[in-house]
């Protein structure tokens, strides 16, 4: 392949990934980091093409200014994109990253006024491209952080594809400064050696394109964990919602009676609540359900799961738990809820009914559940803020 050729052909790419971009935005435009992607597409694009014209004949002030737009549009597209990858990460930004393009311009226009040699400009396009590499490759190490970083998987297919992308676009662009330096013939038109059309050409299309795609990658990696929590996971409090609950119960449920082994069904419910959304209003009540979901997370992180099985009311199963563990973890249930500061000035219980399936014992989840139910029923109706076993049939 000519150098002409490979130009055409990265410019062709960089125009279809600017166009991929750009169609990622108008799809979901509400999204500010798909803008900055669309934005770092459309620049890179006319950068790559304008750095081809350059190359392919102009002469006199109309190169100088291509060399000038083509290089500070290829570094704007990169700190753009790392801008859009902070947003995606939704961490904070900041002024200066256009600071740094305009630093960058100026640096590029003092070289080309004082008539600098390709080394000098080579050097600080080299340099700038590599911080560019090193602040977007920071990002993807980093990935999401805070409370929200445990909602996805930290390291995914679209994320270690982008961090290879750049790892390669990297090393290439190191590797074409060095070895220019020493050879510079190697990389001069019409008669560039097979090596540096690869490194100048070949490589970097690779690398850009698999750029791209990690990031569209990364988006829909994202959106597909959302749909799959939302899927399973109650909105408000955080816990199993009850369609997901009853597969997994039931699953768990069939293990234990084919293995023999013993099963703890726990039905919690929230004492007065209507009185709590009546005096405090349903924001209230929706925080205090939201913090009661919170503490049987914590409290029921080890070996169990829980779920909201509706309005008020709580599920919680333990597998392999005895009828000695389930009477000490309720209890601590209990007391955990009780000692809860809820915020809004008055103290919140809750009542709990147990069912046990004991080894041997075959049960339906719709029998154990009924069993932990009446056991709530019986819990509230002598007092509530207790917790009441299934009576044995």
């Amino acid at each position: 392949m000519n150098p002409f050729t490979a130009s055409i052909a990265l410019a062709i790419v960089q125009f279809c990934s600017g166009v991929i971009m750009t169609g990622l935005f108008i799809s979901t435009p509400s999204e500010r980091f798909t803008r900055l992607w669309a934005l770092s597409g459309v620049f890179s694009a006319l950068g790559i093409c304008i750095t081809v014209a350059v190359y392919s004949g102009l002469e006199g002030n109309l190169r100088l200014l291509g060399l000038l737009l083509g290089n500070t549009l290829v570094f704007s597209s990169g700190i753009v994109a790392w801008c859009g990858l902070r947003s995606f990460y939704q961490r904070q930004s900041r002024d200066w990253p256009c600071m740094i393009i305009i630093g960058y311009a100026v640096s590029f226009t003092g070289l080309l006024v004082g008539e600098a040699d390709f080394t000098q400009r080579a050097f600080l396009a080299v340099g700038g491209l590599q911080l560019v590499f090193c602040l977007v490759l920071l990002e993807f190490f980093k990935g999401m952080s805070g409370p929200l970083a445990k909602r996805y998987p930290r390291w995914t297919f679209g994320r270690c594809t982008g961090i290879g992308a750049l790892l390669i676009l990297s090393a290439t662009l190191v590797s074409r400064f060095v070895i220019s330096l020493s050879h510079p013939e190697l990389f001069m038109p019409p008669e560039m050696s097979n090596l540096g059309v690869a490194l100048i050409y070949l490589i970097p299309i690779s690398g850009s394109l698999l750029l791209s795609v990690s990031l569209m990658m990364i988006y829909f990696e994202r959106l597909l964990a959302d749909k799959q929590r939302l899927a399973t996971e109650d909105e408000l409090t955080g816990t199993l919602n009850r369609r997901e609950l009853v597969r997994c119960g039931e699953e768990v449920l069939a293990r234990a009676v084919q293995g023999g082994r013993v099963l703890t069904l726990a039905f919690i419910d929230v004492d007065h609540f209507k009185h709590i959304n009546d005096t405090h209003g349903h924001l209230v009540g929706d925080r205090v359900l939201a913090d009661i979901g919170a503490l049987l997370r914590e409290q029921c992180c080890q070996g169990g799961m829980v779920g909201r099985y509706g309005g008020e009311e709580f599920c919680a199963v333990f597998p392999d738990w005895s009828e000695a563990q389930a009477r000490q973890i309720a209890q601590h249930l209990l007391e955990t809820v009780r000692n809860h500061d809820f915020g809004h000035g008055q103290r919140v219980t809750i009542s709990v009914g147990l069912a046990v399936l004991q080894p041997g014992q075959s049960m339906s989840w719709d029998a154990l559940v009924h069993e932990a139910d009446l056991a709530l029923y019986r819990a509230k109706s002598e007092g509530r803020n207790a917790f009441r076993m299934a009576l044995a049939a």
